[in-house]
């Protein structure tokens, strides 16, 4: 899965459910900035992190 592959899964993912990104940064446990930053694919994430955005 390329990384283009995955950013549009993320924001598919977050429409579909209706979240904002400041609720997937409350999950994440960062800022609101650096989760669109990380989900754009500009950040790169913990595992465990990842494991979160995997939800």
């Amino acid at each position: 899965m390329s990384r283009l592959d995955v950013t549009e899964k993320i924001i598919n993912t977050k429409v579909t459910k209706g979240l904002s990104w400041a609720d997937v940064a409350k999950k994440v446990g960062q800022s609101k900035e650096w989760t669109t930053a990380l989900c754009l694919g500009q950040m790169t994430a913990t595992p465990a992190q990842a494991k979160v955005l995997g939800k």
